[in-house]
């Protein structure tokens, strides 16, 4: 499979044409945000600036955005089985199409919490403050705005993106991308890997402390 084939198989039925805008929609807000809040943090004496500035610390925080995700990724487990069948079984299209659309609202969610956070990190790594209050608070869960987590938060996030946008379409309301392709691989290649990849996330969720 060539790099153009791949590209073409996970592609969304919506392209890659809004995730660009998106990113920088709400990385912009939270990029301008923590900026503010930095600025005000050289006033922390009065009362107002300390009460936004402590603020942004505890509006988003990781842990909420893996909440999100992984309940987001246990619904998508529910809903791949229930959209094989639903080629074999017309009576269950509307169940099913009402499922998926629940399932990409919290990806979307996800995603939108993820733009948050990255535009905070980018913030605090061009521009960081000596008390550092903005990322080290164990809410938010960063313990540093090193280039590693902004690498790793993109990539995570895009990644909900791209399994939000292939589950359900806002135009079309179908599915398409990755889940298209998960779906319709024969089976005895797609029910070891979702058994295989259902286990694994169980059991991360499980262990986490």
């Amino acid at each position: 499979m060539t790099r153009q084939e791949f590209f073409k198989i996970i592609t969304p039925a919506s392209g890659f044409g809004n995730l660009l805008g998106v990113y920088i929609n709400w990385t912009g807000v939270g990029f301008i945000t923590a900026i503010i809040a930095e600025r005000l943090d050289h006033f922390s004496g009065v009362s107002y600036a300390a009460y936004y500035t402590n603020s942004l610390n505890s509006a988003i925080g990781v842990k909420f955005w893996a909440l999100i995700s992984i309940v987001g990724l246990l619904l998508l487990g529910l809903c791949l089985p229930v959209i094989y069948l639903e080629q074999h079984f017309v009576q269950i299209k509307a169940g099913c199409q009402r499922l998926r659309y629940f399932t990409y609202g919290f990806f979307l969610v996800a995603f939108d919490e993820g733009a948050l956070m990255l535009g905070i990190l980018l913030a605090n790594w061009v521009h960081t403050n000596d008390r550092a209050e903005l990322l080290t608070s164990q809410s938010f869960l960063f313990t540093d705005a090193g280039i590693f987590n902004i690498v790793a938060l993109m990539l995570a996030n895009s990644m909900l993106w791209l399994l939000g946008e292939s589950l359900y379409n806002q135009a079309h309301k179908n599915y398409s991308g990755v889940v298209n392709f998960i779906v319709r691989s024969p089976l005895k290649y797609s029910v070891p890997s979702y058994l295989l990849l259902s286990a694994g996330l169980l059991f991360l969720i499980i262990n986490q402390s």
